[in-house]
């Protein structure tokens, strides 16, 4: 397969930083963390013109210019939470965070909020409330107010590092409680803002509507512990809420394919890398899947921390630290995947690919394995959905050989990446198809009918092999989550290669995650006034 297509990130915006450390038995000695004051949400974004003139569409995970450093307690929240700000209320973001476009909306778009100037007077949120008549329905006045209050901050971005040495020092779960209860809903109201830009014929599928009323529900839901007393039993309940939040969106994506799926059988919707509508949707859903990767983290780590039934259950070895290993073995973790895909295979094919696995630790000649700092589940999803691609590719390509090729695996550990290589002799694809392999809804495969029940998550075994068309945009989501990316090269006629990399310090290994502002809200929904501006070879 070809390269995949240009995934948008436009320069971060260079943040504070407000303390250096090292820690003990960590491959850095530089800890680097953004900061959240405890009393207000996400990073305020700036003045126009102030720091940076581009718009910011995602946060890096590269970090920014050291503004001042300062020693800090080992493993505590407080780098993330104790900045103070210079200017202005704590508890509001700067005056000209966000310019809000009251122009008219171009067919198939969603009505936009007015501008933030006008945020203030009981005229401009009246309009903004009437303008969003899909949250209007499931968020009260006082609700929707909140949502445009908490979707002016910048998620904040924590590293792999600061969330090892959280959970390294067993910290007081107050610490965390006070993060999650400003972050979590700065991150939903984010993804909310974006969902109602979505087309109207997009927004009305029955299940884009239950995704909608979902994550509002959720919203509305963590707002109930903004200014709650910290407490023990304060503590249980929000235990219990995010327990209902990570059941409630467990099948998100599923979903979101079904309604994309209806729209494009209804003639809406034309799976295409140059089809401009196409393009704004696949905008949207990296970034809804990205946040959706985000808050899956927060509070599975927060759970396995603090939940000691879920420790038990999640982690009978005591090895991880939360849902972190740090010592993740990605040989095992590449053996396991294969296994799992292996049983799927063999109930369609009735046989299966092998598996050759090599690997060498660059920085340890003595290592007999390759580990780092890393998510198991996050690097088991990767490895899932690449292997079944290459065993169902191998098998068909292959259906009337005597033999059938290995699936040949290297994993090679650097001073500062892991690189993974799957190869397969599964027929690879062309380049007019390899434009299109990283773009949701594109498979290959027949299409496949949802269940309507739970079905465990992208990775359960209920889950089908394929017919979906979202296993590689995911699997390139959830490497580039971390800072690392998914490539793919093929060899038409002969098979595919695909190259996985990943950040081999946790100090590096920094969430990238989706901001929303006037840059990314254009995107979604100015589809009607963009035109080519390249030849077209068809």
């Amino acid at each position: 397969m070809a390269s995949p297509g240009l995934f948008l990130r436009p320069t971060s915006l260079s943040i504070p930083i407000n303390t250096m450390r090292s820690r003990s038995g960590s491959s850095s000695d530089l800890k680097i963390f953004r900061s959240i004051s405890q009393d207000r949400p996400g990073t305020p974004r700036p003045q126009t013109g102030s720091v940076n003139t581009e718009s910011f569409d995602f946060v890096r995970s590269n970090s920014g210019t050291h503004a001042s450093r300062r020693s800090s307690t080992l493993g505590s929240w407080d780098p993330i939470m104790s900045r103070s700000c210079s200017s202005g209320s704590l508890l509001s973001p700067r005056p000209g965070t966000m310019i809000r476009d009251l122009s008219p909306r171009p067919s198939l778009s969603r009505a936009f909020s007015g501008s933030a100037l006008l945020a203030n007077s009981s005229s401009a949120i009246v309009l903004e409330v009437e303008e969003r008549k899909q949250v209007a329905n499931l968020l009260s006045f006082e609700q929707i107010q909140k949502m445009e209050f908490y979707s002016k901050f910048t998620p904040t971005s924590v590293s792999l590092s600061h969330f090892l040495d959280h959970g390294a020092t067993g910290l007081r779960v107050e610490e965390s409680f006070l993060f999650l209860r400003r972050e979590i809903p700065v991150r939903l109201a984010n993804m909310l803002m974006e969902l109602e830009l979505l087309p109207t014929e997009l927004l009305t599928e029955p299940a884009c509507k239950s995704i909608l009323t979902q994550y509002s529900q959720s919203f509305s839901d963590v707002l109930a512990f903004e200014n709650l007393t910290p407490s023990e039993k304060t503590y249980e309940d929000f235990n219990k809420l995010l327990s209902v939040i990570r059941h409630r969106h467990q099948d998100t994506v599923p979903h979101m394919a079904e309604a994309l799926h209806n729209l494009r059988d209804a003639g809406n919707l034309n799976v295409n890398s140059k089809d401009r509508l196409n393009q704004a949707i696949q905008y949207f859903l990296d970034r809804l899947y990205m946040s959706r990767i985000s808050i899956q983290m927060l509070v599975s780590q927060h759970k396995a921390l603090y939940c000691p039934e879920e420790s038990i259950k999640s982690n009978p070895g005591g090895r991880l630290k939360g849902t972190i290993d740090p010592k993740c073995d990605a040989v095992d973790v590449a053996r396991n995947a294969f296994e799992n895909a292996t049983f799927l295979c063999e109930q369609i094919y009735m046989d299966a690919p092998k598996l050759n696995i090599e690997w060498v630790d660059l920085t340890d000649g003595d290592k007999d394995s390759v580990d780092f700092v890393y998510i198991p589940s996050h690097l088991y999803h990767m490895f899932f959905e690449v292997f079944k691609n290459s065993m169902r590719a191998t098998m068909e390509f292959h259906e009337n050989s005597d033999a059938i090729p290995e699936i040949n695996v290297r994993i090679v550990k650097s001073a500062q990446d892991i690189s993974i290589k799957v190869c397969d002799q599964g027929g690879g694809i062309s380049r007019s198809v390899a434009e299109n392999i990283f773009l949701y809804l594109y498979t290959s495969a027949t299409r496949v009918k949802l269940s309507d029940a739970d079905m465990g998550g992208t990775t359960s075994t209920s889950t089908p092999m394929h017919g979906l068309g979202y296993g590689l945009p995911l699997s390139r989501l959830y490497a580039r989550y971390f800072g690392g990316d998914m490539k793919v090269a093929s060899v038409d006629g002969y098979g595919t290669d695909t190259y996985i990399y990943l950040r081999a310090l946790e100090s590096d290994a920094r969430e990238t995650l989706p901001i929303f502002n006037a840059s990314s809200s254009n995107k979604i929904r100015d589809t009607a006034n963009q035109v080519e501006d390249w030849t077209k070879d068809e």
